[in-house]
């Protein structure tokens, strides 16, 4: 999620192209002029080779033995044609020939293919392109190539320092999966078609997630298997948040969240932990002893309407005033008679991205009704006082991981920065600077910084953006 949809940058084209299988290959090759054939560095499925390159009328080609072996794309050579098949695709090219044909459909070249020396070339990014694979270069020239990737992710979450959960959304529906971050290999998760958002529990070892019918499932991700339905309760859980000791699942409860229960999976035993009638609860928050309770609470419009005209013309609007999300804790004791929740906040701003860390304060991005006006970052205490965290830059987007605040601001123009922000003093310090193409960031302690760019996982390795899918 990010407060403003960053504008899309179209990533940087490289005119490339790829290497011949060879001289078997060269038979209706035709005569070449003298050509100068460079040993070019590239980074194929994530490790560094060297391929063969000429370049022809500003336009790169490479060696299509050379690519494609790196690749693992099986050539194979008839009647002058050769066929390289990888991903269940199939192109077939010619030497001489400015047509690629995949899967059956002819696709025009910019330069036709090419031999020079007994060893054909062609188009790298047509090539790569027809054979399902990806290209991307990054902010320091480097071409990365990748045919293994897993294609148009919409959103991930860290399972810990070398694994995510990557999520794909259509028309049809959800299919998430588990993929190493260093190789790009990947696993479907079982995981039930209606299934909610997958949340993980803070082990990383185990996700919970509830169903259309309520029913609440447990997939273990350190062994290949079926979720295992843990609760057969069947009222609506719109939230779902694992204690802190990654054993117990606390839940809003009923399609307005208006009761917040605690669920022993193990037993398959519900709790109420607070029931008072309040309803349209949300963004719920558990403190780590599992005693305060953090949430919002948005109250929906007033239906008005003018008593002076007739019923017949059902002339009515909603009145939303008062209909801001408020902040309330509930703290569990049981020597306090009548005990109730606390609403911390009146003000009228939006409040997103919140996070209560320890339950003594509430950290919350403030977005102001006024368009011209900077979203900010703040927090509020149990003293119901709002201080100021960060107002710099307009926040899009905050994340907490590790004791520290990251923020998505904007930045000089196209640009956008990233910035750690110190919640005990307020000291903030600038970690990146990011295309506006980047639609989010994705943060946990102990792993790499990733972000989402054009639907593409970026993951920061050693100051280089690597790949983690296409």
């Amino acid at each position: 999620m990010v407060l403003k949809k960053a504008s899309l940058v179209t990533v940087l084209a490289l005119a490339v192209g790829t290497a011949s299988a060879g001289a078997a290959f060269a038979a209706t090759a035709t005569a070449t002029s003298a050509v100068q054939i460079t040993n070019s560095a590239y980074i194929v499925n994530g490790t560094t080779v060297n391929l063969g390159t000429i370049t022809e009328k500003g336009t790169t080609l490479v060696s299509l033995r050379d690519l494609s072996a790196k690749l693992g794309a099986k050539l194979q050579a008839a009647g002058g044609v050769v066929q390289a098949k990888l991903n269940g695709h199939t192109v077939e090219l010619k030497a001489g020939s400015a047509v690629l044909k995949v899967d059956g459909a002819e696709h025009k070249l910019n330069v036709p293919v090419k031999n020079a020396k007994g060893v054909t070339y062609v188009e790298l990014g047509a090539y790569v392109e027809a054979l399902g694979a990806s290209l991307y270069e990054d902010g320091k020239g480097s071409v990365w190539i990748d045919a293994k990737l897993l294609s148009n992710v919409d959103r991930i979450q860290w399972v810990d320092a070398e694994r995510f959960i990557a999520t794909q959304e259509n028309e049809t529906g959800r299919a998430d999966y588990l993929v190493e971050a260093a190789t790009g290999k990947y696993r479907l998760l079982d995981v039930a078609a209606d299934a909610s958002e997958l949340i993980l529990a803070p082990n990383g070892t185990k996700v919970a997630y509830t169903n259309a019918e309520g029913q609440v499932s447990v997939l273990d991700l350190t062994k290949i298997g079926r979720a295992v339905v843990v609760s057969t309760d069947t009222n609506i859980k719109p939230e779902l948040v694992w204690s802190a000791d990654s054993a117990s699942i606390y839940f809003l409860q009923g399609d307005k969240g208006s009761v917040i229960a605690k669920l022993d999976p193990e037993i398959n035993k519900i709790t109420k932990i607070l029931d008072d009638k309040v309803d349209y609860k949300a963004n719920l928050e558990v403190s780590a002893d599992g005693k305060t309770f953090t949430y919002t609470v948005t109250k929906p419009g007033a239906v008005v309407a003018d008593a002076n005209k007739p019923v017949e013309e059902d002339d009515v609007s909603i009145d939303m005033k008062g209909t801001e999300p408020q902040i309330y804790q509930f703290t569990v004791d049981p020597s306090v008679k009548e005990n109730k929740a606390v609403q911390l906040t009146t003000s009228t701003d939006d409040k997103v991205f919140i996070h209560a860390a320890d339950g003594s304060s509430v950290a919350y991005v403030s977005v102001s009704a006024d368009t011209s006006a900077k979203s900010t970052l703040v927090k509020v205490g149990k003293d119901k006082n709002v201080a100021s965290l960060y107002n710099e830059r307009d926040v899009y987007q905050a994340e907490y991981a590790g004791g520290k605040w990251y923020l998505l601001t904007e930045g000089n123009g196209d640009d956008q920065f990233v910035y750690e922000v110190d919640p005990a003093t307020g000291a903030a310090k600038q970690l990146y600077t990011l295309s506006s193409a980047v639609s989010g960031i994705v943060v946990k302690e102990g792993a790499p910084l990733a972000v989402i760019q054009d639907g593409r996982v970026l993951v920061d390795v050693n100051g280089s953006w690597k790949p983690a899918s296409k």
